[in-house]
């Protein structure tokens, strides 16, 4: 039996939508990793810049000092960097927090396999098209912040 009308229909939306998933994907993956690894390196500075004149003490800063041929103690500007690094860090993890990144890639990655096993089953006739548009729709539903977006 050739797959004509209704189904090759809901075939195309599903594909459409798959392509849809695709390209969501391929921009916020990279994002997240961007934003993850923005966050750890600010916050890992941020503790280095802290760190080192506790550690170093008085003798650090004041070596630092000489050797930048600064006018103010050292202290000051790494206590600056500092907390310019930190609010970087915490910029970084608000915006995966604020944009729900993480959950909006786990759910199109769920759906993206979901619509592929669908597409698979309506080529096989292993489902009826009633409700493979259930099914589809259920996607939709689900990923509704792409349209969004």
């Amino acid at each position: 039996m050739k797959n004509t009308g209704p189904t090759e229909e809901l075939l195309a939306r599903i594909r459409q939508k798959r392509a849809q998933l695709d390209q969501f994907l391929a921009t916020n993956r990279p994002r997240r990793r961007r934003l993850h690894n923005t966050s750890i390196l600010s916050g890992s500075l941020a503790t280095a810049l802290t760190a080192a004149p506790a550690i170093g003490g008085q003798t650090f800063t004041a070596w630092l000092t000489h050797m930048l041929h600064l006018n103010a103690p050292a202290w000051r500007i790494l206590c600056a960097a500092a907390a310019f690094f930190s609010a970087v860090a915490a910029i970084a993890t608000q915006l995966l927090k604020s944009h729900n990144i993480e959950e909006h890639l786990t759910k199109a990655e769920l759906d993206l396999s979901k619509l592929e096993g669908l597409e698979v089953s309506l080529e096989m006739n292993q489902i009826d098209v009633p409700q493979a548009t259930r099914e589809y729709l259920k996607c939709v539903e689900d990923i509704r912040f792409i349209d969004a977006a």
